[in-house]
């Protein structure tokens, strides 16, 4: 049974999630303080370092926010997930990820043109390779992908996803290239997710 989360605390999270993204539509990260985050969410430091460490930490909390928003995995009668359940949730993930990115284009500038910009994407690139073992590899049997494991493929995964989207905001992101996008990052899911047979 999940334990139900204080409504304060939700107020606060909310809060402080409104403020980020305001704060990081006007400013770098390295440029952002935790007491420019508290003063906009006004909240009080103490309160925000009750639940985060510093800066840093928020932001990997932060991005696991923005994933939760994104649709989970769908089971078939008994469970079961087909590769057509898989493929579909994969296009719906990807679609509504781009979607927020596109809603939120400044933010990601700011991002990129961080000088701390290799750390962020790192964090972001963790925070996917996390979310795809929870919401799609985890329908797999663990030694299906053998002799690779289900942590290093979705790691693999997560840094083609952050490069090909690295390189696609850096030319300009062109949306009529974005269906090509999703193509190759469902090959990418295609060709490393296929399961070994005995």
């Amino acid at each position: 049974m999940a334990i139900p989360v204080d409504l304060r605390i939700k107020k606060t999270y909310r809060a402080l999630f409104d403020a980020f993204t305001e704060l990081l539509e006007e400013h770098r990260f390295e440029d952002l303080t935790v007491a420019m985050l508290c003063e906009r969410a006004m909240i009080r430091r103490t309160t925000f370092y009750k639940h985060f460490r510093d800066k840093n930490d928020y932001f990997a909390f932060y991005v696991d926010e923005l994933m939760s928003g994104l649709p989970q995995k769908r089971t078939g009668k008994g469970g079961a997930v087909s590769a057509d359940d898989v493929r579909v949730l994969r296009h719906e993930v990807f679609a509504d990820a781009m979607d927020m990115i596109l809603a939120h284009e400044q933010l990601m500038d700011n991002i990129l043109e961080s000088s701390m910009s290799g750390m962020l994407t790192s964090m972001i690139c963790d925070r996917i390779a996390h979310s795809i073992r929870e919401r799609v590899m985890s329908t797999l049997d663990e030694g299906a992908l053998a002799p690779v494991s289900l942590e290093t493929t979705s790691e693999f995964i997560a840094g083609g996803i952050i490069r090909l989207f690295t390189k696609w905001w850096e030319s300009g992101h062109d949306l009529e290239s974005r269906p090509e996008i999703a193509d190759v990052v469902d090959a990418l899911f295609e060709r490393t997710m296929t399961p070994v047979h005995h």
